[in-house]
C-alpha cells in the first residue's frame, strides 16, 4: 500500500478474517488489476466519512471501480457473510455458542433531510417524518440483520422482513424478544413458520426502564 493509512483502513488481522470470503473472480476473462484489500478500504472510507462516490480520495481506487465492486458484493450477499462470520467469532471469544438462542428486535424512526424519496413516511406514534430502522441483535448487542423502511411501515410487516433471514440462518434460535409494537400476528407467524417463540415485554413504568435482556437492543440503537 503506497499511501498514508486512513483510520478506516483494515488492519492486517482484520484483512485476514475478511479475505477468504471475498470472491477472486468477478466474471471477467482478463486478469484483475485492482487490489481487493484497497477496494474494501475504499468502501470503508465511504461508509466512515459519508461521502459521495465521486468524492473518493485519489489515493484510493477509482470511485467507479469501487462502486462496481460494492454493488456486485451487495448482490451476492458478501456483507451479510462477513457479518455472520464476525458474529460467530465474537460469540466464541465470549465463551458462547456460535449460534444465538435468544435475539431481540426493535425499531427506531429517524428524520430525513430529503423532501422526496421512495423510503419516507410519517411515524404517527412518534411524530417523525422519515425512515425507520429495524434491527435484530443477539444477547451481546451484535447486529444480526437490519432493514430500513419508510417510517410509516407497520412494525409487524417490517419485522417479517428483518427476522426472516435471521431465523433461517441461525437455526439454534428459540426465542425473540420484542416490545408492545410487535404484539399480534407476528408471534403466530414465527411460531408456525420458524418454530420460535415471540416474547413481548410489558412496559415496566413511566420513562426509560431497561427490560432484562432487551436493553441490549436499545444500547445498539444508541451506538448506531
Amino acid at each position: 500500500m503506497n499511501r498514508l493509512p486512513y483510520p478506516s483502513d483494515l488492519s492486517d488481522d482484520e484483512w485476514d478474517l475478511v479475505e477468504p470470503l471475498i470472491p477472486v473472480h468477478q466474471g471477467v476473462s482478463h486478469p484483475r488489476e485492482v487490489n481487493l484489500r484497497e477496494i474494501v478500504n475504499a468502501i470503508l472510507y465511504w461508509v466512515d466519512n459519508g461521502i459521495k462516490w465521486r468524492a473518493m480520495p485519489h489515493d484510493l481506487p477509482n470511485w467507479s471501480t469501487v462502486y462496481d465492486y460494492y454493488r456486485r458484493w451487495v448482490k451476492i450477499g458478501l456483507w451479510d457473510q462477513i457479518n455472520e462470520r464476525l458474529v460467530k467469532l465474537v460469540r466464541l471469544a465470549e465463551g458462547r455458542d456460535e449460534q444465538p438462542s435468544l435475539i431481540s428486535i426493535d425499531s427506531q424512526s429517524v428524520r430525513t433531510s430529503e423532501k422526496k424519496g421512495p423510503e419516507q413516511g410519517i411515524d404517527g406514534h412518534k411524530c417523525v417524518k422519515g425512515r425507520k430502522r429495524h434491527i435484530v441483535v443477539d444477547i451481546l448487542g451484535m447486529v444480526l440483520n437490519c432493514f430500513v423502511s419508510a417510517a410509516n411501515m407497520a412494525d409487524i410487516k417490517a419485522a417479517v422482513a428483518v427476522l426472516g433471514p435471521v431465523l433461517e440462518t441461525y437455526v439454534r434460535l428459540e426465542k425473540v424478544l420484542a416490545d408492545q409494537a410487535y404484539k399480534g400476528a407476528l408471534g403466530e407467524i414465527i411460531k408456525h413458520v420458524h418454530h420460535c417463540i415471540l416474547e413481548v415485554t410489558k412496559k415496566l413504568g413511566e420513562g426509560f426502564i431497561p427490560a432484562p435482556y432487551r436493553w441490549v437492543v436499545e444500547r445498539t440503537h444508541r451506538w448506531a
